[in-house]
């Protein structure tokens, strides 16, 4: 078993100082806030939401253990985006505390690495819920320009994981978190692709293999040992995403499909459902993608070398997101991030991967899970297999349309990229694919 103390310490060459995690991790609170940092103004971060563990509130237990803190709430009765509004006003807020310390899920606690960034401050994270896998990371996930964007912020200077304070957490958040930690069947596959297409890497299944054999008991038949599988995979996660200097490792594809759900219903102002709640259905919907496209499509017979971006990218951009901000506003901070990512391509030397196709292809399919195998996990945990199980639902016609908008989205290169460049990124492939989500959803493995 990894030591997750340790191995943070490595992954963050230092500075994520103490990883506290265990039946009694709260214990350690009051040590820790002395270490960080000498007596004197601190900022107790949090939104409204009540938090519990062991059946008492764990804001106030938090505000006991550590002492007069200066407590700064953000949100009003609603989920907190972390769009450029909501962050400068909490900055401002915060000020130049002597410590922060963020009570939270994942949204707070990326909140906490940029106040912290902007103040100088330490960050001490108190998690709340095993809902992703952001909290041991040094990013944030913000909106900007109405579209998510991954951020560099900081590592949390300590965090905190305690069994009560995770066990009490609301179930759907430990469903979404489920549903984060089997995106490892599914994204390590694009970041191959786009490390060995010369657009991102180096590779290193070092990174990965961690979170791969952490995530192995996680439809284990005891709760507790598939409970620790969930949180050590889901900070062993966080963790690499620091080696990595990347979230690419753990966010491909199917990363890309719940960030674009979330800009829809930002657009429109409707309600989406939970980051990890999408991926998961996602991971099934990706690695299907994955099956699909090697028994029916010429992608991976063709010669990448002489593949390049249609002439007409720009306006598929554009007209991809003028469906939901025809301000053009969010068109243009997606074609932004889409120009870098074909001046990547068109730099990139990929004469090698033309030579080396088959050992290519054996060695990235190596890295695509099975989808029924993410199925059957989701469903051992009452996590939304589909899409139309999710809250609220997303129904065919609208899947459909947000996998065609995954290549026009950010600078990434991801499966869908070399489909647009063959030219079988079509309807009648998404169709296929949806059709072959569907048959592993309904398996019984």
């Amino acid at each position: 078993m990894t030591d997750l103390d340790a191995f943070a310490r490595r992954c963050s060459a230092g500075a994520l100082t103490r990883l506290a995690t265990g039946p009694a991790a709260l214990d350690d609170l009051p040590a820790l806030a002395r270490r960080l940092a000498a007596p004197g103004e601190w900022v107790l971060l949090s939104d409204d939401t009540a938090k519990t563990a062991a059946g008492v509130d764990l804001l106030s237990w938090v505000a006991g253990l550590i002492g007069e803190a200066r407590l700064v709430t953000v949100g009003d009765h609603a989920p907190v985006t972390l769009d450029e509004a909501t962050v400068e006003a909490a900055v401002a807020e915060v000020g130049t505390p002597g410590l922060v310390v963020s009570v939270g899920s994942g949204t707070i606690t990326d909140l906490g690495k940029v106040v912290a960034a902007r103040s100088g401050a330490p960050l001490l994270a108190v998690q709340t819920a095993a809902s992703v896998n952001g909290y041991s990371d040094p990013l944030s996930v913000l909106v900007i320009g109405g579209a998510k964007r991954t951020k560099p912020s900081t590592w949390p200077t300590a965090l905190v994981i305690d069994d009560r304070a995770i066990r009490a957490a609301p179930p759907r958040l430990t469903r979404a978190g489920v549903g984060d930690a089997i995106a490892i069947w599914s994204a390590p596959a694009d970041w191959y692709l786009a490390c060995r297409l010369g657009l991102d890497g180096p590779f290193d299944d070092a990174v990965v293999r961690p979170v791969l054999d952490a995530v192995e008991q996680l439809a284990d038949p005891d709760p507790e040992v598939a409970q620790r599988a969930l949180v050590d995979g889901l900070t062993l996660g966080g963790l690499v995403i620091g080696i990595a200097d990347s979230t690419a490792p753990l966010s491909g594809s199917e990363h890309l499909v719940s960030h674009v759900l979330d800009m829809t219903a930002m657009a429109r102002g409707t309600e989406h459902d939970l980051h990890g709640a999408q991926v998961g259905a996602a991971t099934v919907l990706c690695t299907a993608l994955w099956q699909e496209v090697r028994a029916s499509c010429r992608v991976f017979d063709l010669r990448w070398s002489e593949l390049s971006y249609p002439d007409d990218l720009a306006e598929r951009v554009l007209g991809t997101w003028a469906e939901l901000d025809p301000s053009g506003r969010l068109g243009q901070e997606c074609l932004s991030a889409v120009q870098g990512k074909v001046a990547a391509w068109d730099a990139a030397d990929k004469t090698a991967c033309d030579k080396g196709r088959g050992e290519l292809l054996e060695t990235l399919f190596g890295y695509v899970g099975d989808p029924a195998r993410s199925a059957a996990t989701l469903r051992h945990w009452g996590a939304a297999v589909r899409f139309g199980e999710l809250t609220p639902a997303v129904d065919r016609e609208q899947l459909a349309w947000t996998l065609s908008a995954l290549p026009y989205m950010r600078d990434r290169l991801t499966l869908p990229d070399l489909l647009v460049m063959s030219g079988e990124w079509t309807p009648e492939l998404i169709e296929r694919v949806l059709d072959r989500a569907e048959a592993s959803a309904s398996s019984n493995r």
